[in-house]
């Protein structure tokens, strides 16, 4: 099946003024095909080294025959070294890869950058974040007040920022006939929903089309990240309407004029800062809706993570 495979991906830094995003689709010299994005954090001195140094670790670990966690760990090692050096303090990144090997795959995650797989079934979130929002939401807590909060940029794990850290996994599993694998950083997931994802996919011509099509509808739909997202798809995934012409590519210039006038009217203001762990209890204690519900799900939230967060950095 491997020679039906078609590979496509598209990376912008969007309305932020550098990239944090590293992406790669690279078959590797034993005849598996690699998939990753990885979206790094610690502000622009750090986060592009970390996510850069994680797919570098990545591929050369798979190249020299290490597992997919394996790689994963070694990669969480060398970036967590790198976070010692001067002006990198703190660096992390999120991780998520697509293994490819014949007709099977194997997809693993640290954080939440996402991989989905999209087939005539519709999409399916193959991954699972390691956010604060994603903990309160599985302690019960309404996904509209989990995103409202102050900490909804949070991650509770993140490759780099201690010296171990645990990988999800999926598979080994089958590739089931004409299916796609959509891997992609926060800046699409945030601003466009899974069938809206579904959706432009299902209405592009090929793969190539819908990584452009993808990045254009988070782009004009207002996301203010990184966008970036890697797509293979295996046969041919079927399709519905194809788009105009007009959607399937980002145009930083065609866009300047509304990106000036967000640019000025953040001009002299200073950017907000995400709260820390320690300020949790004064965050939901302000009197704001929700606050009752949520405080018991922080609790259980922090116990499971043992209170070790990672907080998104920009």
């Amino acid at each position: 099946m491997a020679d039906q495979l078609r590979l496509a991906m598209e990376s912008i830094a969007g309305r932020r003024p550098y990239q944090e995003d590293s992406v790669l689709a690279e078959n590797l010299s034993n005849g598996r095909t690699l998939v990753a994005v990885a979206d790094g954090m610690g502000g622009h001195a750090a986060g592009e080294v970390a996510s850069a140094l994680a797919l570098e670790t990545l591929v050369s670990a798979l190249e020299d025959g290490e597992g997919l966690v394996a790689a994963f760990q070694l990669a969480n090692e060398r970036v967590h070294t790198g976070g010692a050096e001067p002006g990198k303090e703190g660096m992390g990144t999120t991780l998520v890869a697509l293994l490819l090997d014949g007709d099977e795959y194997m997809i693993a995650n640290v954080g939440d950058s996402r991989g989905y797989q999209v087939s005539s079934d519709g999409i399916r979130q193959l991954t699972e974040d390691h956010s604060f929002i994603a903990e309160a939401i599985k302690q019960g807590q309404p996904e509209e007040e989990a995103i409202r909060t102050p900490w909804k940029d949070v991650l509770t794990r993140a490759i780099g920022t201690q010296e171990e850290v645990e990988v999800d996994v999926v598979g080994p599993s089958p590739v089931q006939k004409d299916t796609a694998f959509l891997i992609c950083s926060d800046g699409l997931y945030k601003t466009l929903n899974d069938e809206e994802l579904r959706k432009l996919f299902a209405q592009s011509v090929a793969a190539q089309d819908a990584v452009k099509s993808l990045v254009t509808a988070a782009f004009e739909g207002g996301s203010d990240d990184n966008i970036s997202v890697v797509i293979a798809e295996y046969g041919q995934v079927p399709r519905d309407t194809p788009l105009s012409t007009e959607m399937l590519s980002y145009s930083p210039e065609a866009d300047s004029e509304r990106f000036n006038e967000s640019a000025l009217e953040r001009e002299g203001s200073e950017e907000e800062v995400p709260p820390t762990v320690e300020s949790a209890e004064e965050a939901f204690s302000d009197g704001n809706s929700g606050v009752n519900s949520i405080v018991g799900a922080i609790l259980v939230v922090a116990a499971v993570v043992a209170a070790v967060v990672i907080l998104m950095m920009d």
